[in-house]
């Protein structure tokens, strides 16, 4: 069976596992290393459900996996790798101590990538002799499923390394989302955000757990899907109104996150406030009576498929909001 190339996941957990039937779904040889042998033996019934998933035209489930050799040999796992993918437990030493190996087993020309979720390239590559061949590659979980992974950069990353990162990302039909290192990266950064405000509605009695979910899942989260905060934003919202909301809700609260930025206010004061306009964060070159048709087809197809596929009642979830807020 052709494949593309070798590419080494240092790490069976479940994220890496995943990564590693991803990888193999499109053609890719991969080497899946790991101390804990229990983890490598366990790999194929865990990677099973996935590789049923991914499996279609070209390969079968059992293709798939054929495709991962397991080894817990460091050495012999990257001995023919163009790409080493780092999934250990998110330890900042043992990430150090992995990648100083790395760069001594590993030819120059290989790849190293990272799959950290919160550590800046240049905190793992403190001591490294060859830092400008590291890069953060990080998935989001389920790695199969969410196709966005982000490419983490730092000030000793050049531009072919970006380049090389994007292309693989794209080999896999993934969508690289490039960001400089910074805590949170760019993912976690806007996900947490939105879940600390989450939880101090929760805490100041403003509204419930449910509520807050139901407010997220029917207004928020399907324009988000569909666009984006910042085309949702020109789609939707004229700049003016957009400051008009941010200003008071800063100038009422006092809380300085909710303050306008400086980028905000150029684009207002060059007349770039959104669709309508023709121009906001995007450029938009269709009419905007023909954007908005558009875009409420595109909504409209969603909450369709929302309503007929609504939350999994199975879960059994129930509300705890008020045992929640008074410490029960």
């Amino acid at each position: 069976m052709n494949t593309k190339g070798t590419i080494t996941i240092v790490g069976a957990g479940n994220m890496g596992a995943a990564i590693a039937t991803l990888c193999a779904a499109h053609g890719y040889r991969v080497v899946l290393n790991d101390q804990n042998d229990k983890m490598l033996a366990s790999f194929a019934e865990r990677a099973a459900p996935i590789a049923r998933h991914m499996a279609g035209t070209e390969r079968s489930p059992d293709e798939i996996l054929s495709l991962v050799e397991c080894n817990s040999s460091l050495e012999a796992s990257t001995r023919d790798a163009f790409l080493v993918q780092e999934v250990i437990h998110e330890d900042l030493e043992a990430k150090r101590a992995l990648f100083r190996r790395l760069d001594v087993l590993c030819a120059p020309e290989v790849m190293l990538a990272t799959n950290t979720s919160s550590y800046l390239l240049s905190e793992i590559c403190l001591d490294l002799a060859g830092r400008e061949r590291v890069i953060g590659i990080h998935y989001v979980s389920p790695a199969h499923l969410i196709r966005a992974v982000e490419v983490i950069t730092a000030d000793f990353t050049g531009k072919a390394l970006i380049e090389r990162s994007r292309a693989f990302v794209g080999s896999i039909d993934h969508v690289a989302i490039v960001c400089k290192e910074r805590p949170g990266f760019l993912i976690n950064k806007i996900q947490y955000a939105l879940k600390a405000e989450c939880q101090r509605i929760v805490e100041a009695g403003i509204a419930s757990v449910e509520d807050i979910d139901a407010a997220v899942r029917l207004a928020i989260g399907p324009r988000l899907a569909l666009w984006g905060p910042m085309m949702q934003e020109d789609l939707n919202a004229s700049k003016k109104t957009v400051l008009a909301v941010t200003d008071y809700i800063h100038q009422a609260t006092g809380e300085a996150h909710y303050a306008s930025t400086q980028v905000l206010r150029d684009l207002a004061a060059r007349g770039q406030t959104g669709a309508s306009a023709g121009a906001g964060w995007y450029r938009w070159d269709a009419d905007h009576e023909t954007s908005v048709r558009e875009r409420d087809r595109q909504l409209g197809e969603l909450i369709d498929w929302l309503r007929a596929h609504e939350r999994l009642a199975a879960l059994g979830a129930k509300g705890e909001n008020d045992q929640i807020r008074h410490g029960k």
